[in-house]
């Protein structure tokens, strides 16, 4: 068994919208792709909740299988990623801060020593880069 390098990278951003209204953003997965750059398709075949899965084809990538693992209505969801070469988690939050919500995303990634060069170069850029946009993105769409 290898060693594992951990990757973490977390973006938070305050948006006037309703939690509803960005909750009901994430749980259309099938739409993702529209306010999410880094993402060329996804499709859930099942419901929201924890222990179903949904694919994710990463701009670019292969489609990946992506399983549900805690999922709280209107608060928060996690998902995570088992690659051949390590596993990828989403965190997804939602917190009341007066009128406002405070949305985060972060990831948390867990690669194999021997695929550190590879992922630290050629994924997690992009995957970092991504993450700020993206709840940008979230944010503007359910605060309009």
């Amino acid at each position: 068994m290898s060693n594992q390098v951990k990757f973490s990278s977390a973006y938070t951003t305050t948006v006037k919208a309703s939690t509803h209204d960005i909750w009901a953003l994430w749980i259309d997965v099938n739409n993702w792709h529209t306010w999410d750059a880094g993402i060329e398709r996804a499709e859930i075949r099942e419901h929201f909740k924890a222990g179903n899965s949904f694919s994710l084809t990463p701009r670019g990538g292969k489609e990946l299988r992506i399983v549900l693992k805690t999922v709280t209505q209107g608060e928060e969801f996690s998902d995570e990623a088992v690659l051949p070469f390590g596993t990828i988690r989403n965190y997804h939050r939602l917190e009341k801060a007066g009128p406002l919500v405070l949305l985060t995303h972060q990831i948390e990634a867990e690669i194999n020593e021997e695929a550190v060069g590879f992922f630290s170069t050629e994924i997690w850029p992009h995957m970092q880069d991504g993450l700020g946009e993206a709840v940008k993105n979230i944010a503007s769409v359910a605060g309009q």
